[in-house]
């Protein structure tokens, strides 16, 4: 694939206010989506879903529910973001970060609220590569509601919307702080699917490096060593983010939904462990790609010197004969061509049969240079 068909991957500095601007100040990112509101009140009085709701509709549905739950996406109305966030009272620097999207997963506390970024993933053939993409989600955890911000449509909390459609009475009962347990545990059981992908691709190319290397291969290596470094990146500190919201006493979660969170947690930890180990797999793929290069060089100038080795003492016998002296041994002997030809071939007999003697060429060359069977081991 020549350079022009090839996705460059950079990494980017995060975009900043001026410097000077007063905290707190909002500012959409550079080609951010129009947002779209949907909320849903619910509660053993029931469930209620609203799509595209004005402010004055959520806070009326605040007054009509025990709990609220509201999704945006897209980022690129601040005005709109403004009003959600005095409508439930959310920090403005916290609301800064929310359109800062190139934010680490973390927890914060403020005042009656918790705010927390994670890393949503996705992992897909692009260009003829494997890329892997982010999605920023910005949750606050109130006393009674969820507020969740992302950068694009899209998410893995369908199953959680069609639960509450279905009024699922464990969701109606439990609190605020439950339902952003479910939001945080979706994003973490996406990253296993992601992970999965990834650790295929890995073993795919670990194989391809041993039997096939390309340059191509080399490529792909690259990719995916870039893409379990931002994946490493999304996990590591979701995991102390995850670790401080189960140890904080003044966080608004309730005692019965610890558990849930720590279970969480141990579900990155899991990740790390994976992701570490992929990772020492995919650092050795290079060394096995230019090992792989190096023993395919040594097998053709093996074949090349072994031909050279032959030709030389012909070319010597054929050189001899063609100095054109006059008197030279067998040199009008009606029978000197046909021995010379026939000395040649023994020549090059002899040293076929001593080559294969020595292991050189044939069945035990071959042998010695095939890999252990069974493939590579992930």
């Amino acid at each position: 694939m020549g350079k022009a068909g090839r996705k460059q991957r950079r990494l980017k500095v995060p975009q900043r206010a001026p410097i000077g601007t007063q905290p707190g100040t909002l500012a959409a990112p550079s080609g951010a989506r129009a947002p779209r509101l949907a909320a849903f009140g619910y509660g053993p009085e029931g469930v209620e879903e609203l799509r595209q709701p004005t402010p004055a509709e959520l806070a009326a549905l605040r007054q009509r529910h025990a709990r609220v739950w509201v999704n945006v996406d897209g980022l690129g109305d601040v005005g709109l973001i403004m009003s959600v966030g005095q409508c439930f009272g959310l920090h403005p620097l916290a609301l800064e970060d929310v359109l800062n999207t190139h934010q680490r997963a973390k927890a914060d506390e403020y005042p009656s609220q918790v705010f927390l970024v994670a890393r949503m993933l996705e992992w897909h053939p692009e260009n003829g590569l494997h890329a892997l993409t982010t999605d920023q989600l910005s949750l606050f955890l109130g006393p009674d509601f969820v507020v969740t911000f992302q950068e694009h449509p899209g998410d893995n909390f369908d199953l959680l919307r069609q639960r509450l459609r279905a009024r699922q009475p464990e969701l109606l009962a439990r609190g605020a702080d439950y339902l952003s347990y479910e939001l945080l545990d979706a994003v973490v059981d996406g990253y296993f699917p992601v992970l999965e992908a990834i650790g295929e691709h890995v073993e795919r190319l670990e194989l391809e490096a041993l039997e096939n290397p390309r340059h191509q291969t080399l490529v792909e290596i690259h990719e995916c060593k870039r893409d379990l470094i931002e994946m490493r990146r999304a996990v590591w500190p979701l995991r102390e983010a995850l670790h401080r919201l189960d140890h904080q006493q003044q966080v608004p979660i309730a005692p019965q939904t610890r558990p849930y969170f720590a279970d969480c947690h141990d579900h990155t930890v899991q990740l790390m462990d994976l992701i570490e180990s992929f990772r020492d797999i995919a650092a050795s793929l290079t060394e096995i790609y230019l090992t792989s290069n190096s023993n395919r060089l040594n097998e053709v100038m093996k074949v090349l010197t072994i031909i050279s080795t032959i030709f030389i003492p012909l070319t010597f016998v054929v050189g001899l004969y063609g100095m054109n002296f006059h008197h030279m041994p067998e040199l009008s002997w009606r029978y000197g061509y046909a021995l010379c030809l026939l000395l040649m071939l023994f020549v090059s007999v002899g040293l076929v049969l001593y080559f294969r003697h020595k292991g050189w060429i044939g069945r035990a060359s071959r042998e010695r240079d095939r890999p252990p069977s069974g493939g590579p081991q992930a």
